[in-house]
């Protein structure tokens, strides 16, 4: 599993438009429910010290589900109709990190109720911008090096 810092280093200007996509903003976060299905929610993701990270009411259900299946995907938000801007989506593994850890402290004490945080892993990035009236999107998309044969693995232009 990849973490951001890895992303970045490997693609830099794809995780930088990555960053400006997500960082701080209200993005569209999917885990799963206990019975398999979908669940997605608001989220204002951030990056720091390498980390692809978010945070939760520490009594919501995600909790629970995280804990069970800690698969996600995140979908940045558009801009408008016509996806002026681009649109970027990264999908992975969540793990839950301490409260004392160094990314988090920022809001530690800003909530007046308990929260729970996550560290994501980047498992594939998807940026998509649509450059020119009437041509298709185009899409760049990474993903950590492969580690059987025959799995796809670096950045690709499609």
């Amino acid at each position: 599993m990849a973490t951001w810092a890895e992303f970045e280093l490997a693609e830099p200007e794809l995780a930088a438009f990555g960053k400006e996509r997500l960082d701080g903003q209200v993005c569209f976060h999917a885990t799963l429910r206990t019975d398999g299905s979908p669940r997605v929610h608001p989220v204002e993701p951030w990056v720091a010290v390498g980390l692809l990270l978010v945070r939760f009411r520490g009594h919501s259900p995600k909790v629970a589900e995280v804990l069970r299946d800690g698969r996600y995907a995140l979908h940045s938000p558009m801009d408008n109709p016509d996806g002026v801007g681009g649109e970027f989506m990264v999908r992975g593994w969540m793990e839950q990190i301490g409260d004392t850890h160094p990314a988090v402290q920022r809001f530690v004490h800003d909530a007046s109720y308990p929260l729970a945080f996550y560290a994501m892993s980047v498992e594939e990035a998807v940026g998509t911008t649509y450059e020119g009236e009437g041509t298709e999107p185009v899409y760049r998309r990474w993903r950590p090096q492969a580690t059987r044969p025959g799995e796809p693995s670096g950045a690709e232009k499609s």
